[in-house]
């Protein structure tokens, strides 16, 4: 007789065949002859004990006179007594491991009828021994059929990309499709009956289990894992996890796909994102997440830390002398040397340009990133050779410390703050961040904003300042001078707003603005008064400059010869063959080039050579240092206006406030004057400065 089943519930019906086999239970249920599916069961040492059966069919609950759940569990050698257990076991051993059909004659049970079984065929399919009970009487088309099922199981088991796997409740592997070889080498009998998750990743066992708990509430789970190779390697596999269809008993389907290309693929997309090419350190960002983290794990403990900004000395030279390639070889260099120096590669992180990032956590004083920053310095200092050019590196360090509430962005720009700062010290040595320093950062951004805001609004406008003939008195002219009044009333002076507006970028429209206000008011001014518009550098390098100049002249009606453009000498330093051809296309329509601030030291003579300069501003700090009674000055003064006359150029001193000042200046040469003595900058229509001075 059969034994009641031991350990674990069986359940109450019969348990469906794995794969193919589940979709043609059916078709097994309705074969006359008795049909059963048994798993090998596996001993400690992986060898095959015994054959448990999964699955019977009803003619095989008639035959062996039980009902399906006294049959599904037992053991092959319990199935049928009157067999020899030993043969039995032997044959069906030998079919599942040759892979092979064995035949062997069935012995009959007592009361047969005639037509009765009389042979028992033993065959292996996807990982179960198969058992069929034939008669005489077998009829040819139900055999025919069971044939074609079994040959096209076995054209999907062999052939499918996926891999299949069969769990039970425990997680033990029931069947796995012939798939497993091709891709992880492994062997399916070699599988089944071993626990499933000794082939899964330590790392993805815990998502695998969560998965499992989950399939109650979801009914499938779709995700990645790393699935252990026959050579013990890792494979990441990519699938969805469902529970076994007419499984009962929490039997689970894993269907898996290969996906190690596309992991591998991802993976390096990945790293290149958060590293740096040249130095392969992290980049700016993931810098910043772990200056956040240390930030947070510091949070109450008392301890420092510190973040240094370490800016490459020279590496513009370097890359003029020996190309970008020659400093991205400096770069990485010394990216090596700090990174020995701090000895924790997740320390240090690539910033923008020539920058290096630098966290220093756990910090019992300042005094400790000080010293760090000492040795950075010296590991630096080292010379090296790139592309047989002998080099001497230095950096520059900044370096800024938490403080209660300090955000890694913050922290950063101090830092970098203060690396400027040990940079205008004379480089090669590092600097604690100053207070005052990243207040007045803080405070040119506000301006900058507000400049902006300022322009939005048409808070800028021309004010004019007249220009005065020594000889005779007369206003020849007017200066257009930006000025900028707040909406509270407040006048801001040129001298706090035009520094910002050109580190800001808003210089040229500002230029563009006072334009446009000087030219229209030229155009109420009797036809022999001229005017005077400033353009700065960065307005003068536009490659449209010359054609906005020329529609500006057009559209107010005045004639170009009465409009003087005014270069400072610091920006004819800019001056390329380029913008030297826009200079002389605006001078061919008749637009006068004057130098302000002339005498400052700053450009060549060989400017008023090559360019198509028309006349000389003299610096407001002659005229100044005239009152003072300064000899130097005076010659000086007296040099320059020789130089205007041996030249034919016009000639304007700046700055004039006294009457003797403007004789002594007469004097000398100088034809014009502009200054507190003729009048003061005013937001007056023009024609209201008309008249003698």
């Amino acid at each position: 007789m059969i034994p009641e089943p031991q350990g674990s519930p069986l359940p109450s019906a019969p348990l469906a065949a794995p794969g193919a086999a589940a979709c043609r239970q059916p078709i097994l249920d309705a074969l006359p002859d008795p049909f059963l599916m048994l798993r090998p069961e596996r001993g400690v040492a992986g060898t095959i004990t015994d054959f448990i059966c999964t699955y019977a069919n009803a003619a095989a609950c008639r035959f062996h006179g039980h009902p399906p759940d006294r049959i599904v569990g037992a053991r092959l050698l319990d199935l049928h007594p009157s067999q020899c257990p030993s043969d039995l076991f032997e044959h069906g051993l030998r079919a599942f491991e040759a892979g092979q059909a064995v035949e062997v004659p069935a012995s009959g049970r007592p009361g047969d009828a005639p037509g009765a079984p009389r042979a028992l065929r033993l065959f292996p399919a996807g990982g179960w021994l198969c058992c069929l009970w034939s008669g005489a009487n077998e009829p040819a088309d139900l055999r025919l059929r069971l044939s074609e099922l079994e040959r096209r199981h076995r054209l999907l088991a062999g052939h499918a990309s996926d891999l299949v796997i069969e769990v039970d409740a425990d997680h033990r592997i029931l069947w796995v499709s012939e798939s497993v070889e091709a891709l992880l080498g492994w062997s399916p009998p070699a599988l089944v009956g071993r626990p499933a998750m000794a082939f899964v990743h330590r790392d993805d066992r815990c998502r695998a289990v969560r998965a499992g708990l989950g399939l109650g509430d979801r009914g499938r789970f779709e995700g990645e894992l790393r699935i252990r190779r026959a050579d013990d390697g890792w494979c990441w596999m990519g699938g969805c996890v469902r529970p076994a269809p007419e499984g009962g008993g929490g039997a689970w389907v894993l269907c898996l796909r290969d996906i190690q290309d596309r992991v591998t693929i991802r993976t390096e997309l990945d790293h290149s994102q958060r590293h740096d090419a040249i130095t392969g350190l992290a980049v700016r960002s993931v810098a910043l997440a772990r200056i956040r983290q240390a930030l947070d794990r510091q949070a109450g403990t008392g301890s420092i830390l510190a973040v240094l900004s370490i800016g490459v000395d020279g590496l513009t030279q370097v890359n003029d002398a020996l190309t970008h390639a020659g400093g991205d070889q400096l770069i990485a260099f010394l990216a090596g040397r700090i990174v020995r120096e701090i000895g924790e590669p997740d320390r240090v992180g690539r910033g923008t340009g020539d920058e290096f990032i630098v966290l220093l956590s756990d910090l019992a004083s300042t005094a400790e990133a000080a010293h760090m920053a000492e040795r950075i310095l010296t590991a630096c200092r080292a010379p090296i050779t790139i592309g047989g050019q002998p080099i001497d590196p230095t950096v520059s360090i900044g370096i800024a410390t938490s403080a209660a509430g300090a955000l890694p962005d913050e922290l950063l720009r101090d830092a970098s703050l203060a690396m400027r700062q040990a940079k205008a010290r004379g480089r090669n040595c590092f600097a604690l961040l100053d207070d005052a320093l990243a207040t007045e950062a803080h405070t040119r951004l506000l301006f900058a904003a507000e400049i902006q805001r300022g322009l939005v609004m048409e808070e800028f406008a021309a004010w004019f300042m007249p220009i005065v003939c020594f000889e005779t008195g007369e206003v020849t002219g007017y200066e257009a001078l930006a000025r900028w009044v707040r909406p509270d009333g407040l006048e801001v002076g040129p001298a706090e707003f035009l520094p910002c507006a050109e580190r800001r970028g808003l210089i040229v429209r500002i230029d563009r603005l006072v334009l446009r206000q000087a030219l229209a008011a030229l155009s109420r001014l009797p036809d022999g008064l001229t005017m005077a518009v400033n353009v700065s550098a960065a307005t003068l390098a536009q490659p449209d400059h010359p054609q906005l100049v020329a529609e500006a002249v057009q559209a107010a009606g005045v004639s170009p010869a009465r409009l003087h453009l005014e270069v400072t000498e610091t920006a004819l330093l800019t001056v390329t063959d380029r913008i030297r051809q826009q200079m002389q296309q605006l001078a061919s329509r008749g637009v006068r080039w004057y130098v302000d601030d002339f005498g400052t030291g700053y450009s060549s003579i060989s400017h008023l050579r090559d360019l198509p300069i028309a006349g000389l501003k003299l610096d407001r700090s002659f005229t100044c240092a005239m009152r003072a009674k300064d000899t130097k000055s005076l010659r000086l003064s007296q040099a320059l206006v020789g130089v205007a006359e041996g030249l034919e150029l016009d000639t304007v001193a700046e700055g004039v406030e006294t009457i003797e000042e403007a004789r002594l200046l007469t004097s000398q040469g100088w034809l014009r004057g502009q200054g507190w003595l003729y009048g003061k900058a005013a937001p007056l229509a023009p024609q209201a400065f008309s008249g003698r001075r």
